[in-house]
């Protein structure tokens, strides 16, 4: 990411899995089809709670929570906003 001065918030528009992580989520063609299916900015929040994690391992671990939970066909619990009809998970 750029350090030019831009808050680190407004960079996350700009994330992007690196090829690795991207070619472990395409792995899991049920979660990757909804992932896609999901609102962009969903999509971007989720991209940049895993990259933005300081070390590797974090960030292994929240790839793999957002494929397991993409392929259970749910959004992270963590960036999904609780409703009056669904009990929080």
């Amino acid at each position: 990411m750029d350090r030019s001065g831009i808050y680190a918030y407004e960079q996350r528009k700009a994330a992007r899995l690196p090829p690795l992580m991207t070619t472990q989520f395409k792995a899991s063609p049920e979660a990757w089809a909804f992932f896609q299916r999901q609102p962009a900015g969903y999509r971007q929040t989720a991209t940049w709670w895993v990259v933005t994690a300081k070390k590797e391992e974090t960030r292994a671990r929240r790839l793999g929570r957002l494929i397991a939970d993409s392929a259970a066909g749910r959004t992270i619990k963590r960036l999904t906003r609780p409703t009056r009809d669904r009990p929080p998970r």
